[in-house]
């Protein structure tokens, strides 16, 4: 099962060392605004289209956002509640514990996840972090999750930063094919392979970017990254299961649902610590664990739950 995944690592490590050389002297800032707008307004919504204009989602798909609200509130919570408690114990400085939040409450379902579910799975399954992302992760990320990154760094932030998912295209993107699926409109099969093949592009660029994240400073902070850890992937696909199995997912929905819900942290999470004064290099190196740990032990979740 590791070899599937082996692309995916290769992409990662090409992301770290393109970051260390720098060929061109571009910088890596630079190159990942780039890639990160090409990505989320073309390659993304592409990536959406081919996907849910191939088939029919089968019922039980739609209630996969309400297991993933499920996991994004417990996880949630537990951050609050865990260093919130380091907060007031002087153990965290305000700035560390709403990075630490942050890196718990939200997964990288169009990053890691996505790679991951389709190495394993097949590209039909795709449609999991995707609905999983578009539905749940993404509306609360960056309504509450903003929030919250406000209040740790002490800044005020207004109601119209819960708008910005109603201008991401990748958002409207699922909206719109879901709608054109339900309809039984039929999309010419040339038009649906040429949104495939664009959006194909995405996950190589998505894992590069995460990639070039990477660092190793900051991994001897293991009082906050052994917590982030234990409450990120293990209590995330805990309560997921559950969840999941209360709305009756079973199969390869169940075990692609629980695969996402183990998601590191979100890449994204660097630009909101750095928006709001939090601790972007804790946030760096929880983002850096996590996801070398997803790929080592996905295939092992997938074989737990599947088995």
């Amino acid at each position: 099962m590791y070899e599937r995944l082996l692309p995916m690592i290769l992409i990662l490590a090409c992301g770290l060392a393109w970051r260390q050389v720098l060929p061109g002297g571009i910088p890596m800032q630079q190159v990942r605004q780039v890639l990160n707008t090409l990505v989320i307004n073309l390659l993304v919504p592409a990536l959406i289209f081919g996907v849910f204009l191939n088939a029919h989602p089968e019922p039980a798909l739609y209630r996969v956002p309400l297991v993933a609200l499920a996991t994004i509130s417990v996880c949630l919570g537990a951050g609050l509640l865990v260093f919130g408690a380091m907060l007031r114990a002087g153990r965290l400085t305000r700035a560390e514990a709403g990075a630490a939040v942050l890196a718990v409450g939200f997964g990288n379902g169009l990053g890691a996840a996505l790679a991951v579910v389709e190495g394993l799975f097949g590209g039909t399954a795709t449609r999991v972090p995707l609905m999983y992302e578009m539905f749940a992760t993404v509306p609360v990320h960056w309504s509450l999750g903003v929030a919250l990154a406000a209040w740790f760094g002490g800044a005020a932030v207004g109601w119209r930063s819960a708008l910005v998912v109603l201008r991401m295209p990748p958002f409207w993107a699922t909206l719109v094919a879901l709608a054109v699926n339900a309809s039984g409109v039929a999309v010419p099969d040339s038009v649906v392979h040429a949104f495939g093949v664009l959006g194909q592009a995405s996950v190589p660029l998505l894992l590069f970017v995460v990639g070039s994240t990477f660092t190793f400073k900051g991994l001897s902070r293991l009082s906050v990254l052994v917590p982030v850890v234990l409450l990120r992937p293990v209590l995330g696909v805990a309560v997921c299961l559950l969840a999941a199995r209360a709305l009756d997912l079973d199969g390869t929905l169940l075990t692609a649902t629980a695969v996402v819900a183990a998601a590191p942290s979100v890449a994204v999470g660097i630009a909101i610590c750095e928006r709001f004064g939090l601790d972007s290099a804790l946030f760096t190196a929880a983002l850096t664990v996590t996801t070398v740990l997803y790929v080592l032990l996905a295939p092992v979740l997938v074989t737990m739950v599947g088995g």
